[in-house]
């Protein structure tokens, strides 16, 4: 009698799932995606109805973490547009991920403008995050940039892609090429 009230006690003051998966293993659980694109071209647009910046991409799958909804994007290539006289910014990987107003690139991430302030710009690194908003970009990794002036390498960058700056942060070495 004692052990047909322990395991109907057991069995209502627990869910099998529960009985089955330690509680550490239910911090491993698999997330499930909320969508699934195809065929991506996301563009934003200013209160003025200026377009900022436009995102296309083979493919791309949403999840949501509660509040926090964010997305695994397959190629990537971002457009940030700048002052209306001024070419735009283009941006593009292998694979990233865009969560709010940022999206980060990774692996073999090109950045380029045909005609900027200094002319032609090329930027190669493994990871750089764009907060589209503010078109901002930076990296922590290194970074080559070539120009018709030559070759920079260096570890880390800021640029501020509306107005063209770049910053690059350390182990700073060029090549330059009158």
């Amino acid at each position: 009698m004692s052990l047909c009230c322990a395991l109907i006690y057991g069995t209502l003051q627990y869910s099998p799932q529960e009985m089955l998966a330690p509680e550490d293993d239910q911090a491993n659980e698999k997330r499930f995606p909320q969508s699934y694109m195809v065929g991506v071209v996301d563009r934003t647009y200013s209160d003025s109805g200026i377009l900022e910046h436009k995102m296309v991409a083979r493919s791309a799958v949403s999840y949501s973490d509660g509040a926090i909804a964010n997305s695994e994007v397959n190629h990537p290539h971002v457009t940030i547009y700048g002052a209306p006289d001024t070419d735009p910014w283009q941006l593009s990987a292998k694979e990233g991920r865009s969560q709010n107003n940022s999206i980060t690139l990774q692996n073999n991430v090109q950045v380029w403008n045909e005609k900027g302030k200094y002319g032609w710009v090329t930027l190669t690194t493994d990871e750089l995050t764009i907060d589209t908003d503010q078109q901002y970009a930076h990296t922590d990794k290194p970074v080559t940039m070539r120009s018709e002036r030559g070759t920079t390498r260096a570890v880390g960058l800021n640029a501020e892609l509306d107005n063209g700056r770049i910053e690059l942060l350390s182990e700073v070495k060029a090549t330059y090429a009158p």
